[in-house]
């Protein structure tokens, strides 16, 4: 059985309660996992210096196959399946514990774009069919999602990214949970 390693971001200045974090400590504590598929969770801090290998830890510990990244995206109005990563980073944003990334690339000689190994479309369908606007991005940012998805594709090719909308008037944390199900659940389907 396949074991996929759902991670979610923590708090950052503009996010002080992140509700990718809280949606990946719900499914946690519930024991959720997609049909088919084991599930193991982490939380990664949303610094610089620690994200990617925090998550890079997290696949050896669980032995994942696969991770599925959850990040915030705090002006979104839908949930943004991404499809890639760029080789870029906000070299002005200061992260968790106020530090800057110091260039405007994450690799000076890797390639511009990585894609992601997730069944992106079928994971926007999947959250669409469970009744939230969902979309395809080919843009994660400049922030440390992007920054760690980039990173970890490196090493575990088979990763995705989840952007959600940040909980309040339009979405609640059950929308958010909703649609990490049905990404996750879509994903684990792609790795039997």
């Amino acid at each position: 059985m396949s074991r996929l390693l759902i991670c979610g971001f923590g708090s950052f200045p503009r996010a002080p309660v992140n509700p990718a974090a809280l949606a990946v400590e719900r499914l946690m504590a519930e024991d959720w996992a997609p049909a088919g598929a084991e599930a193991s969770y982490a939380v990664t801090p949303t610094v610089w210096s620690k994200a990617p290998e925090a998550v890079l830890h997290a696949v050896q510990a669980s032995a994942a196959d696969a991770v599925l990244l959850i990040g915030v995206a705090v002006e979104a109005q839908a949930f943004r399946v991404e499809t890639q990563a760029q080789n870029r980073a906000d070299h002005v944003q200061p992260d968790a514990e106020d530090q800057l990334w110091p260039q405007a690339l994450i690799e000076p000689h890797g390639p511009a774009q990585r894609p992601v190994g997730a069944p992106a479309r079928a994971m926007r369908s999947a959250i669409a069919a469970a009744g939230l606007p969902a979309i395809l991005s080919g843009d994660a940012g400049d922030y440390l999602c992007n920054f760690t998805l980039y990173r970890v594709l490196a090493q575990v090719p088979m990763t995705g990214f989840l952007h959600v909308p940040a909980v309040g008037l339009r979405f609640a944390l059950t929308d958010i949970c909703t649609a990490v199900r049905a990404a996750a659940t879509a994903f684990a389907a792609q790795l039997v």
